[in-house]
């Protein structure tokens, strides 16, 4: 087994059999990213569930006044990519950048129709996987409405703790709805 940290992705949701998942990483295309590397910009059709092996990356887009919006930031053990797009075809609406060596274990579209196909194990982790990332989207709103700044920090300092070194100050404030300002006095204050 090369990718230990993908099974074990698996297996949080499936009783994943090891022979199955060795033929998914027999498919797997593996790329590094350097820091700041872009793996999709806004308006590309993204061919590729991408599973983070390796690295941290951040899901941002712009609204008409030309603002970023972090929407997510995700790190090692983790999958970021537009589902929308991967699925439809069409044009994503996000920019989803590196922020450190990054290392990707890629899921084609024509790999993810075969391996589904003969194990549907697999369609039953991404059912489970999107309905998750569903329920994390509604608890991250949620959170921006309910939470002090400070907590949401302190959560996400948490969850990625890799973050505080590797992104810069105001795509941490963007994704916590705040200001660079107020991101400074909550680390001041704590």
């Amino acid at each position: 087994m090369k990718y230990p940290l993908l099974f074990q992705a698996f297996k949080k949701h499936i009783d994943l059999p090891i022979e199955t998942y060795l033929d998914l990483e027999k498919e797997l295309e593996v790329k590094t990213l350097k820091k700041k590397e872009f793996v999709i910009q806004e308006g590309e059709v993204i061919k590729f569930l991408p599973f983070i092996n390796k690295g941290l990356m951040v899901n941002y887009r712009f609204d008409n006044s030309g603002n970023r919006h972090v929407l997510q930031i995700r790190s090692e053990g983790s999958w970021l990519g537009d589902l929308y797009s991967f699925f439809s075809g069409n044009p994503t609406q996000f920019n989803i950048q590196t922020y450190s060596k990054t290392e990707l274990l890629l899921i084609s579209h024509e790999t993810f129709d075969r391996l589904t196909e003969k194990y549907p194990i697999f369609e039953r982790f991404f059912r489970i996987s999107i309905q998750n990332a569903y329920v994390s989207t509604l608890n991250q709103v949620f959170n921006l409405h309910s939470l002090s700044a400070e907590e949401r920090y302190l959560k996400l300092i948490k969850d990625v703790p890799k973050l505080v070194q590797d992104v810069p100050d105001y795509l941490i404030a963007s994704y916590l709805n705040i200001t660079p300002q107020s991101l400074s006095r909550i680390r001041k204050h704590l």
